[in-house]
């Protein structure tokens, strides 16, 4: 791994936000019960070695079945992630392979953030690329039929991926983290859902920098998704638990875009436990990210 050149304020977050992300897979939030069942591999990508966890859920023989990517935020790992969205249980009980991936110094680089996967400039575009077709020598995938999700830092690389390799994934689902590239020149419509707390202090809902780096407003992003998927004007409203979703239908390719602003909730994955909740903000068990991320990906085969 590269080592982090982090500010001392930041290095002081990240000793936090890694003690916190240690204890995720305890006590309350979204269970992992089948957290331990993954394997762990290494690919050389570039000359580096790169790691991920995949979780293959039982049965299935040698039909191909789809795959979700998960990244996880920043200053995490893969397993973090598994353990903190339960993945392995909500998306292995729907039939999907489940890939945790590692960042470069636990970040990804997603364009103008993160860590020292940016500064670095790892081609982390390039590792899901060959951790994909690394999976697809180990396990029968559908090539036709891979998702893409993150939280913060891994929300900004899926939007990435999305928007220099639009054949990657059928589908994303970003959780608190927006598009952080300057130009999004993809040439398919890719359906989307944006999961993204009302009260998130490091992705603000109107926009605004965060530690020198600007963020989107959330409503922005909404729209430049639904104009480049070439979205109907009508905007469906729908009120789930905790969470106000707005829905653009009539998409090219029924790519649909939908946004779900969880009232109240700060910087964590929905109806997951609490990481630093008077650093990063509340969290909610009224509305469960895990399962509408896994719902939305079969609306989209």
């Amino acid at each position: 791994m590269v080592a982090s050149r982090l500010s001392r304020p930041l290095r002081s977050l990240g000793i936090a936000l890694l003690a916190a992300l240690a204890a995720c897979g305890t006590g309350g939030g979204i269970p992992s019960a089948q957290a331990a069942a993954s394997q762990e591999y290494e690919i050389s990508f570039q000359g580096v070695d790169r790691s991920y966890r995949l979780y293959v859920p039982d049965g299935g023989g040698n039909q191909a079945r789809p795959l979700i990517v998960a990244l996880h935020g920043g200053f995490g790992t893969g397993k973090n992630m598994e353990e903190l969205t339960g993945l392995d249980l909500v998306g292995g009980n729907a039939g999907f392979v489940i890939a945790y991936p590692d960042g470069v110094g636990r970040s990804w680089n997603a364009g103008s953030c993160c860590g020292p996967a940016l500064k670095k400039s790892i081609d982390d575009v390039g590792f899901i690329k060959a951790m994909i077709a690394d999976i697809g020598r180990r396990t029968p995938i559908n090539t036709q039929r891979v998702y893409g999700t993150g939280f913060s830092n891994g929300a900004m690389m899926v939007h990435r991926v999305a928007c220099d390799a639009p054949d990657v994934f059928k589908a994303i689902a970003a959780a608190s983290g927006g598009i952080m590239v300057p130009n999004c020149a993809a040439r398919k419509p890719i359906a989307a859902l944006l999961i993204q707390g009302r009260a998130d202090p490091r992705i603000p809902w109107d926009g605004g920098d965060f530690e020198g780096n600007y963020r989107p407003p959330v409503r922005d992003i909404f729209s430049k998704l639904a104009a480049r998927n070439q979205c109907a004007a009508k905007e469906e409203t729908q009120q789930d638990g905790s969470a106000s979703c707005v829905t653009r239908r009539g998409c090219s390719g029924g790519a649909d875009v939908k946004l779900c602003g969880v009232d109240g909730m700060g910087h964590q994955w929905a109806g997951a436990k609490e990481l630093l909740p008077r650093l990063l903000g509340k969290g909610t068990r009224d509305y469960n990210a895990s399962q509408k991320v896994v719902q939305f990906f079969q609306q989209h085969p």
